[in-house]
């Protein structure tokens, strides 16, 4: 049997996810008032002997398992944001390149070594204005417009560019070229675009916003890959994980670190050695750790905000040109490929309730609540997809948690005991706890853990 959809989710909502939080059903007691009336859910608990999301029949082979996963439709919301984030970064990119090619053209000196006799190295100036399309179709990627072709001509001239020469491949290039390549792959631009908007204004019915799950899994891959191969390279390399490196890189740049407003003794640290025989195994240790645990729900979450400190550090002592907001913002894609599947229950008459109320509109950007008034005086609450509830302060956390512009601050709060308390006494709602059903890492289901 295949759990039903939550309701209120339309053709965004997803059966089986793949992230952070596993959507399972969400129920709103009867007793919460809605515009449409009544109750909003019923009968989400699954049959007995039944496993949540997965339909019934016979056992599947390896190789059939791994078709539907790739093959299962999910909610491209992440996808859809993650080209408004990347959109940007790309122009930045190849904006900056083209003012490269541009100076080669006017006589600069360059040095280049192509990676092989047969790439076409075209002329300074004709490198120069196709990196500038390639800017101006990442901005028309980044606001939805004509959003497939756009992300294709973006992906060519990030990737052409990766071809003229040896010393362009960098990590953090080859990476923008991969989340690239995954959104001209993806139905990225049916959401949160102005393709979206035009087919309406049209009178033309939306596009599906579920799609086959398969360019989400393998931009999962990828960004797992990258910190995976970072860290073990690292691990293997003797001046890496010994700390010469870094120290290295330290002494090299303490001139502009004494310009800085660094106070001294912090100064003395970052440039003694035996500081940096231990920094550095954090650092290798810090990407292993978010290579493997961005798959395992129950870290999932520590995983994010680990990455998201690892990479305003690597801002804040590099230069790694846009890399550390792409990273950042890649993160959006192990959010749960489902959508409206919580629902925030306020009291109409609060002044706090409503800012909270349109707050959240504003910048749930991942669509993960369906906010509806309940009954006067009632406290704040959060129904959520397993079915249970959670009330007060620790509703508070748990929404801000969700929100991307406020996850990284108010992840930590769910540490916090009275958070603890309330998300291990959670009143199951009226149809039961469901157990969401992770395709990666199998039922993901723990207090306080599945984001």
């Amino acid at each position: 049997m295949t759990a039903a959809p939550p309701p209120g989710a339309g053709t965004g909502a997803a059966e089986v996810p793949g992230a952070v939080e596993d959507p399972g059903g969400v129920e709103v007691p009867a007793d919460v008032e809605h515009p449409g009336g009544g109750a909003l859910a019923a009968g989400l608990a699954p049959r007995p002997g039944s496993e949540p999301g997965r339909a019934a029949g016979p056992e599947r082979g390896p190789v059939e398992r791994l078709d539907g996963l790739l093959g299962r439709p999910v909610s491209m919301r992440a996808l859809a944001l993650l080209r408004v984030l990347v959109g940007p970064l790309a122009a930045l990119h190849l904006w900056s390149v083209a003012g490269e090619a541009h100076r080669a053209a006017s006589g600069a000196a360059t040095f280049t070594e192509p990676y092989a006799s047969w790439y076409p190295v075209l002329s300074p100036q004709a490198q120069a204005a196709v990196l500038t399309a390639g800017a101006l179709a990442a901005l028309a990627l980044a606001v939805g417009w004509h959003s497939r072709p756009a992300a294709v001509a973006t992906f060519a001239a990030v990737a052409y560019h990766l071809g003229l020469s040896t010393t362009h491949v960098h990590n953090n290039r080859a990476f923008l070229a991969v989340v690239l390549a995954g959104l001209a792959v993806g139905p990225c631009g049916r959401e949160l675009s102005v393709d979206s908007w035009r087919r309406r204004r049209r009178g033309r019915p939306p596009r599906p916003t579920n799609a086959p799950g398969w360019p989400l899994w393998l931009l999962r891959f990828e960004a797992s890959a990258l910190y995976g191969a970072s860290g073990l390279s690292k691990l293997v390399d003797p001046d890496w994980f010994g700390g010469t490196v870094t120290w290295l890189r330290a002494v090299h740049h303490r001139g502009e670190l004494a310009a800085s407003p660094l106070p001294g003794w912090l100064l003395d640290v970052l440039v003694d050695r035996d500081f940096h025989t231990y920094a550095a195994k954090v650092v290798v240790l810090t990407e292993l750790f978010v290579a493997v645990g961005l798959w395992w729900p129950p870290v999932r979450r520590a995983a994010v905000w680990v990455a998201v400190a690892f990479h305003v550090a690597i801002q804040l002592s590099a230069s790694v040109e846009v890399f550390s907001y792409l990273a950042i913002a890649a993160l959006v894609i192990w959010a749960t490929p489902s959508v409206r599947d919580r629902v925030l229950v306020i009291d109409p008459t609060a002044a706090r309730h409503r800012r909270l109320a349109a707050a959240v509109r504003a910048l749930d950007w991942l669509a993960r609540f369906r906010v509806v008034p309940g009954r006067r005086g009632d406290p704040l609450r959060v129904h959520d997809r397993d079915g249970t509830t959670v009330t007060g302060g620790p509703a508070l956390v748990l929404v801000l948690s969700r929100l991307p512009l406020t996850a990284w601050p108010a992840l930590p709060a769910l540490l916090a005991p009275p958070v603890r308390r309330s998300r291990r006494s959670r009143r199951p709602g009226p149809a039961g706890p469901m157990d969401p059903v992770d395709p990666v890492g199998g039922t993901g289901r723990s207090a306080g853990d599945a984001a």
